[in-house]
């Protein structure tokens, strides 16, 4: 057998082609394992960022945040029922808008402020930041508050009725009663809750007013001469007097309890306090009595209202002048005592007009909605 001769090698040059040449070595690149400074401090910032959130979020203060809350209309529905609704009287068409104005409060026993809360609210323009104590009680209870609302709530709409019924020409009798009596005071012992006032040394009473102004004629001090309803038996009492903020008093705190001669049912929705009283009482008056008082127009407003018709103030004034005007009133109804945190602060395009008795406020309405050219007063 023959030897047969080495195979030829099998390369680029025998197939025709030469393999590309290297170029000189270049170093590999270290794996990715670093971050820039820049970037360091971007992450280390959020890092710090979101940590300061949530520990002021864990933080509270004792702080209160008024803003603008909804608004309702009183002529209009809500849940699909009337907000006011009347029964037992003939009643008629409205048109326009008579809104009530609502603040959204945080702060209390109910919704603590944390501190990220405070610091957002004073930076929001719409919002105002006061101090706790100025608004709640201390050692108040959140289920206090929830209760004192509804009640104040509650008041308020009896109220209303009341003066529209009033004004309409009705005669809706009024009874006087001891709601509550301070710890101490001077007509301890000597009045009882519910006892109802029928006169002070010898004026009848017909609105609470009408005992703290008979008290003024006395000296405090002086023993006082009432004239009571107990259960049912009349009695003659001797209440001792004191002194609080140089005016006479007795330490008593008085409610109103009223004889409707028709139903009328106000729904205000999970809304408390009494600062809608003006504009129910405007929503009654005006489905009671002939003709749209508004004349089509967009009315907001607030205020509290007692049953001789004074419009008293109310808290969150701003916040509600806010509300309104985003909502698309024209004018708004603004109790005169609240002139101080009004002037200045008033919306553009909203005409705020400054009302102290309900009978005001509703010729400025009723003015307003026939075309007339009237002054409206103002802050």
């Amino acid at each position: 057998m023959s030897e047969q001769p080495p195979a030829p090698a099998v390369d680029g040059y025998h197939r025709g082609y030469a393999p590309a040449p290297r170029g000189p070595e270049r170093p590999r690149r270290p794996a990715h394992t670093s971050v820039s400074g820049r970037t360091a401090a971007i992450l280390v910032t959020v890092v710090v960022l979101i940590a300061g959130v949530a520990l002021l979020n864990l933080v509270d203060v004792a702080k209160v945040i008024y803003r603008p809350g909804p608004v309702h209309d009183t002529l209009g529905e809500s849940n699909g029922r009337p907000i006011v609704g009347v029964e037992g009287v003939e009643t008629f068409p409205t048109t326009g808008r008579l809104d009530f104005t609502t603040i959204t409060l945080y702060g209390g026993p109910r919704f603590p402020v944390s501190a990220w809360d405070w610091l957002l609210a004073e930076f929001d323009p719409t919002a105002d930041v006061v101090d706790e104590e100025q608004v709640y009680p201390p050692d108040v209870t959140a289920e206090q508050v929830q209760e004192q609302n509804t009640e104040l709530m509650l008041n308020s709409q009896e109220g209303a009725a009341v003066v529209a019924l009033r004004a309409d020409g009705e005669t809706v009798p009024e009874h006087i009663l001891v709601a509550q009596i301070v710890v101490d005071a001077p007509a301890s012992g000597v009045l009882e809750i519910n006892d109802e006032i029928v006169s002070v040394d010898g004026t009848e009473i017909a609105t609470p007013e009408d005992v703290r102004d008979a008290l003024q004629e006395f000296e405090p001090g002086d023993t006082v001469p009432f004239e009571i309803l107990r259960g049912e038996e009349e009695q003659s009492v001797q209440v001792p007097t004191g002194e609080t903020d140089e005016r006479t008093v007795i330490g008593v705190y008085l409610a109103s309890e009223f004889d409707l001669p028709y139903e009328i049912d106000i729904d205000a929705g999970n809304v408390g306090g009494p600062s809608a009283g003006l504009m129910f009482a405007l929503a009654v008056y005006d489905k009671i009595t002939p003709g749209a008082m508004t004349g089509g127009q967009a009315f907001a407003g607030t205020g509290t209202i007692t049953s001789a018709g004074e419009v008293g103030p109310i808290g969150g004034i701003r916040q509600k002048m806010i509300a309104a005007e985003q909502s698309g009133a024209d004018y708004f109804l603004a109790p005169a005592d609240n002139c101080d945190d009004v002037r200045g602060n008033e919306p553009d395009g909203l005409t705020v007009a400054r009302v102290e008795t309900f009978e005001q406020a509703r010729e400025i309405v009723e003015g307003v909605g026939a075309g007339e050219s009237i002054e409206i007063p103002s802050c």
